[in-house]
């Protein structure tokens, strides 16, 4: 066998094997235009609910009532620094907002599978993980919804095999009378390494909903964005592709979806790329075009 034919049996093997691993699972190109105007957070446009709920897990520290004052006068922070932003580019935006906690500061209790919101996301692989954590945030939406007596109306478009999600969203929707919902679940990673992931933002299969590790209101902030179709930046889940991400840097260096860990929001703007994004400019400077498409990931 010479060594073109070796190469050739060796990608074939490899194909074989991918396929083996990957079955139930679909290889894509990332493209952060699947999440532009889709799901139920379309466009941070007119009225709009952010719906915390405040999460203890094994290996979080526990929500004080201390910690849970604290992050609700971030969360009030990231809600105004983002309708000032709205303001700034002549968009009309009203957020409100309302959270969950139980009696006497008492919060949902949820182990996530391996510990952490990153080893839960990536355990064996990103497929497998954000499945893992629909159905933590599905038994957490159960729970709270048992409590908020959530009715069979539905007040938002029909999704295939409904989830808990789904109900809590649908509930909220029409008692607040808003064309969106995000829904963020807080976990109290304070001083702890972890991160803060959006998921089901760039497909419609599920709800949408993030899973906030800080409670610093930049990252608070970043979360809304990314439910509602904004793009990371930095290095994340999301991307990865080196080359792309030293151009946004070079591009975007203040826009909040760049690393805003420990960082003051007012140092930060929602710049052109992820005004695109969230729908409020119908079109993107070709110059950026690329930063629209990341890696081939496994979801």
């Amino acid at each position: 066998m010479n060594r073109a034919q070796m190469k050739f049996h060796l990608k074939l093997i490899l194909s074989v094997f991918v396929v083996i691993i990957l079955q139930g699972a679909s290889l894509k190109r990332i493209d952060y235009k699947d999440g532009i105007k889709n799901n139920v957070c379309k466009e941070l446009k007119n009225n709009v609910l952010v719906y915390f709920i405040f999460v203890d897990t094994k290996e979080t520290a526990p929500w004080t009532e201390f910690d849970m004052s604290t992050t609700l006068d971030s969360m009030k922070v990231a809600i105004s620094w983002i309708e000032e932003q709205a303001k700034k580019n002549g968009q009309t935006l009203k957020i409100l907002s309302d959270y969950y906690i139980g009696n006497e500061y008492t919060t949902i209790k949820k182990n996530l599978e391996y510990g952490t919101v990153y080893n839960t996301a990536t355990t064996p692989n990103l497929h497998k993980g954000l499945s893992e954590l629909n159905k933590w945030a599905d038994g957490i939406a159960a729970r709270v919804g048992k409590e908020v007596q959530i009715s069979t109306k539905d007040g938002i478009p029909e999704i295939k095999n409904p989830k808990n999600k789904e109900r809590l969203a649908a509930h909220l929707r029409d008692e607040k009378q808003v064309e969106s919902v995000a829904l963020l679940f807080m976990v109290n990673n304070y001083f702890r390494n972890d991160i803060s992931l959006s998921i089901n933002h760039m497909n419609n299969e599920d709800v949408e909903f993030a899973i906030v590790s800080y409670k610093y209101p930049s990252i608070i902030a970043q979360n809304i964005l990314n439910l509602f179709g904004a793009a990371d930046l930095s290095e994340s889940i999301y991307r990865k592709n080196d080359k792309k991400i030293k151009l946004a840097a070079e591009y975007f260096p203040d826009d909040i979806m760049q690393d805003v860990y420990g960082k003051g929001i007012n140092n930060f703007k929602i710049g052109e790329y992820t005004q695109y994004l969230i729908g409020w400019s119908d079109e993107l400077n070709s110059k950026y075009q690329n930063l629209l498409t990341d890696n081939i990931v496994n979801f």
